[in-house]
């Protein structure tokens, strides 16, 4: 019976009932087709990067239409709401910090690696404090509360904070540190405050919004020019429309169990699939100057994911069912390429509270792993490949007993103060003697010995960490009993993912391009569709900034572009 419930969640979340696919029309043949709908530029997918790329295109004087799934918001809406921005923007003036388009370059080379181009990220941190002050343009809310602490995430009482790893070594060795993480302002996760501008933005510059449409063909002539796309479209009206219109709304409701409630995702997905192809009709729509694919990532899609990257299946989504890569199968369709689809970002934070930072972690053997405070997507990465997979923090009890001061309102969130307590009390062993406890982990109790007296050592002396980790935040680990806390990937406390990789684009204009690095005349990709600057690493707030910046430039170009 359980083999078979897996089977199920399999084949649910495979994406094997689904074709992506393309339909070539003679181009002579154009002329005489009847569109159940026509624009200038079509966008799929209405998250942070279709929003950007539909009210750009529109600036520019496009007609415009945004077909999402399901209700809109994606990814962005249901996210920290975290915008990463830099060189000099209100907030940041406001709150004292210096900063310039070099220094935020200086610092984010060092985290994006190869992902783009040094052109593409020098023009990313030029156009930053530009693409700020459009977001505020659409009423997004931003204000300088600064959080005086590291955190992954502020509490309600901040909304300004150091989301990445500016402020250490080795980072800091090349770059002033600079706060650049900015929060929408209101309470809670802040993904709706910094999304729903964007849509009634959106709606009153009169970009039309299809909800409820999945995009399943892309329409090509046989010249390779994208011209429109084919759509499942809800009837509206219909009591199947109005309850595919409530499961995707509860599982929104419901993010952060659906998250770690894999069987509750995964039916909530075959039941919307299930209404999908019964209840649904054939939509067209034509695309007289391009297609904007931004449909979110494949991280939902677990045959993609055991394709690309298979070391990563442990993971939980991060995100929503649409991020099911349906986006990348559509522009491969058509002969786009791809880069960096084993490119994952998984989560795992161990701040708050702070007095985690303070631990060791270590691996399977004993030994030191990371800088623990290091952002988490980067914890995650050293732990995956550093350590197979395998990590425990280890604190003592007065670590143990700081920890639990500071899972209060003013240092955490309740969603971080839960994860914190399943660490502390069910993803935990505990024993007073670090040899019984190392025996219990099956780790080499004279590695374990030694890595804690080294760090000991550094703690008393003064002396800088080889892994970077401020003098302040080392603690001695005294008396027992000692706690190892699971940091593993397949823990108790799964790992939340995503992923990063996607179609190849022009840099310079956001077209997808294929093997040849020919650009795919009238088709872009932006945010997690396509490869951007966040494509090799992840740091707060840059995914959605990418979105933003991916967004526009595709949005812009399309409108503009008189390809044909």
């Amino acid at each position: 019976m359980l083999s078979h419930l897996k089977d199920f969640y399999h084949t649910i979340a495979s994406g094997e009932a689904e074709t992506w696919s393309a339909q070539t029309i003679p181009e002579s043949d154009l002329a005489n087709i009847v569109w159940d709908a026509s624009v200038d530029v079509a966008v799929i997918g209405f998250g942070g990067a279709g929003a950007a790329a539909a009210i750009e295109a529109k600036e520019q004087g496009a007609e415009v239409a945004v077909l999402d799934r399901f209700c809109g918001g994606g990814s962005t809406k249901i996210s920290g709401g975290i915008f990463y921005a830099g060189g000099g923007t209100r907030v940041q003036r406001e709150a004292g910090v210096e900063d310039s388009p070099e220094n935020m370059f200086n610092y984010l080379r060092q985290e994006t690696l190869d992902s783009v181009g040094e052109e593409t990220l020098r023009r990313f941190c030029n156009e930053s404090t530009e693409n700020f002050d459009w977001l505020e343009a659409q009423g997004v809310p931003f204000e300088a509360s600064t959080c005086p602490f590291k955190t992954s995430y502020p509490s309600n009482l901040y909304y300004f904070y150091y989301s990445g790893n500016e402020s250490f070594p080795p980072y800091s060795d090349n770059a002033k540190p600079a706060a650049r993480g900015h929060r929408a302002h209101a309470p809670g996760v802040s993904g709706a405050a910094l999304f729903n501008p964007l849509r009634t933005s959106a709606l009153s510059k009169g970009v039309e919004i299809l909800q409820q449409h999945k995009a399943m063909r892309l329409l090509k002539t046989d010249s390779g020019r994208v011209v429109g796309i084919e759509c499942q479209a809800m009837k509206k009206g219909s009591v199947s429309g109005w309850l595919h219109r409530q499961i995707s709304a509860f599982m929104i409701f419901l993010r952060y169990m659906t998250i770690y409630a894999v069987g509750v995702n995964y039916l909530m997905r075959w039941m919307i699939e299930k209404l999908e192809k019964s209840y649904s009709k054939r939509f067209t729509m034509q695309a007289r100057k391009g297609v904007v694919i931004s449909s979110g990532g494949f991280y939902a899609n677990r045959n993609m994911v055991e394709r690309h990257a298979p070391d990563y299946l442990s993971g939980v989504p991060l995100g929503t069912i649409g991020d099911n890569g349906s986006g990348i199968l559509l522009g491969e369709s058509v002969g786009g390429s791809t880069a960096m689809m084993d490119s994952i970002s998984a989560w795992r934070f161990v701040n708050p509270p702070q007095a985690f930072i303070k631990g060791i972690l270590v691996d399977q053997q004993g030994t030191r792993i990371c800088n623990e405070m290091l952002y988490g997507a980067q914890v995650a990465e050293r732990i995956m490949k550093q350590a197979e997979g395998k990590a425990w923090l280890i604190i003592d009890r007065a670590l143990f007993k700081q920890a639990l001061k500071e899972l209060g309102p003013s240092h955490a969130m309740w969603f971080q103060s839960v994860s914190a307590l399943v660490f502390m009390y069910a993803a935990r062993s505990k024993n007073a003697s670090l040899e019984v406890l190392a025996g219990k982990l099956g780790m080499p109790a004279l590695a374990l010995s030694r890595t804690i007296e080294d760090y000991n050592r550094l703690a008393e002396s003064g002396e800088a960490d080889s892994l970077g980790k401020p003098q302040e935040f080392f603690t001695p680990l005294g008396e027992g009993p000692y706690y190892a806390l699971n940091c593993s990937a397949d823990s108790l406390m799964a790992c939340p993912t995503l992923s990063l990789g996607g179609l190849r684009v022009d840099e310079t204009t956001g077209e997808v391009i294929d093997g040849s690095h020919s650009p795919i005349r009238g088709l872009y990709a932006a945010g997690r569709s396509a490869v951007g600057v966040a494509s090799r690493s992840y740091v707060s707030g840059l995914s959605i900034a990418d979105c933003i910046f991916s967004g526009r430039r595709a949005g812009r170009h399309a409108a503009t572009s008189d390809r044909a």
